[in-house]
């Protein structure tokens, strides 16, 4: 029997693999970016826009049409004065402003970039990837992804403005344990929702974690942070005036990108740690939804990162490579016994059988068998997910829906009483 690591007993590895102590949940902020240095590799990169590794991309053109304008046009000087930080990263300051033009008391996200570092790359680079991101993300409209409304400058600086989410990021939420298993399988379809509507359109998002996924007063979750997006089909947004993007074919060509560090080291694919091959981005993302749903059914990260070197998941593959042997085409399918990693005391935790299988699918060591978003979607154990969300919109106002099937928001203390108890 598979147990889980560490401090339990381990099978002998199927091929010799070296060991360590394998990470669990860390309820830190984790950086976005890994960066080449003196030969290996380190995380926590603090320069500027630069340090998100847009260089990787394959399709951001050299020339970018979007509007812009300056800050001072929708935000006055004592909403910039006043300014409230309400999230930081490497590349950026997120701060809660209010408009001076969108109504009385209306609040932005404005995603603040850091200032242009001349030691790091060109100034036109800089702007490059910045106006890269902003077209990406405001051609993007779905229900679970952020919305993106204009870009700002002011002296040299360079400002997103953005929808505000009144809760925050799933990480607090989950380090707090509000959430219930109907929680947690309505956040989980809301994500996929989302990342099947941006690999129709040929965007992979390449680093999704519980940090960029944010969730409104309403229970809607949103994708956020398209810094490291990448447009693997199709035109760039950016030389289509921003405009949505037209749905992926089948047989439209998709671009692989090179290889390289990109996204946060707990949620990397294996494909991305070994950076030694071209992959498919989509196939990323969808390592990432299933460590996002793990950490959402356990509460964190069930290794450190996708490496044989690491305790954890060497056992992981260690029980793939038992399953190849029975099943040499490499298919997981719900027919098929899963791989006895499935059965360890962590994936207990999961509701039954079909979410095991879809979890291992999205999981599956192979990118090229690994299941896709629509794949996911479509499964039966996801359709039967109760979502608080509405999937689309109905113009016949029997079916439609007409409010939250049920409420993610944290409970309010009762009045008197000393202590919030979570869920």
């Amino acid at each position: 029997m598979v147990r889980f690591a560490p401090g339990l007993d381990l099978p002998p590895a199927a091929r010799p693999r070296r060991t360590s102590s394998a990470g669990t949940a860390g309820t830190g902020r984790r950086g976005s970016i890994y960066q080449r240095f003196q030969g290996g590799y380190t995380d926590g990169v603090d320069a500027g826009v630069g340090s998100k590794a847009r260089t990787l991309s394959v399709a951001i053109p050299h020339e970018l049409y979007v509007d812009e304008c300056r800050l001072a046009e929708h935000f006055s000087v004592l909403s910039r004065a006043g300014k409230k930080d309400i999230g930081e990263g490497g590349a950026a300051v997120v701060h809660l402003m209010q408009s001076k033009t969108a109504g009385p008391g209306k609040v932005f996200a404005v995603k603040a970039f850091r200032d242009w570092e001349p030691d790091e790359e060109l100034e036109r680079e800089y702007v490059r990837k910045i106006k890269s991101e902003y077209a990406i993300a405001k051609s993007l409209e779905h229900p679970n992804i952020i919305q993106t409304y204009r870009l700002c400058h002011s002296d040299k600086k360079w400002f997103h403005v953005m929808e505000y989410c009144d809760l925050g990021d799933l990480n607090d939420l989950i380090n707090k344990g509000y959430f219930s298993r109907e929680d947690r399988n309505c956040m989980f379809k809301q994500l996929l929702r989302g990342v099947e509507y941006l690999h129709s359109r040929g965007i992979a998002h390449r680093d999704l974690k519980s940090e960029n996924l944010l969730l409104t007063s309403t229970g809607c979750l949103k994708l956020a942070d398209f810094g490291t997006a990448e447009v693997f089909s199709g035109m760039h947004p950016g030389l289509r005036g921003c405009r949505r993007q037209s749905l992926v074919k089948e047989e439209d060509e998709v671009r692989l990108c090179a290889p390289g560090l990109v996204g946060s080291r707990p949620y990397m694919a294996p494909e991305i740690i070994e950076h030694e091959d071209r992959y498919d981005p989509r196939a990323v993302d969808i390592w990432s939804c299933a460590i996002v749903y793990l950490t959402l059914c356990i509460g964190g990260t069930p290794w450190e990162f996708a490496s044989t070197d690491v305790k954890n998941y060497n056992i992981f593959c260690s029980t793939w490579d038992t399953w190849y042997e029975r099943y040499p085409d490499r298919l997981l399918t719900k027919e098929r016994v899963l791989p006895a990693f499935a059965y360890t005391k962590q994936f207990a935790m999961l509701d039954d059988m079909g979410t095991k299988c879809l979890v291992m699918g999205m999981l599956h060591p192979d990118p090229s068998k690994r299941w896709s978003a629509k794949d996911v979607l479509e499964s039966k154990t996801v359709v039967d997910y109760p979502c608080c969300q509405q999937d689309g919109y109905s113009d016949d106002i029997k079916t439609r829906q007409r409010k939250a099937m049920h409420n993610h928001c944290p409970p309010k203390p009762v009045k008197g009483s000393k202590f919030l108890k979570p869920k």
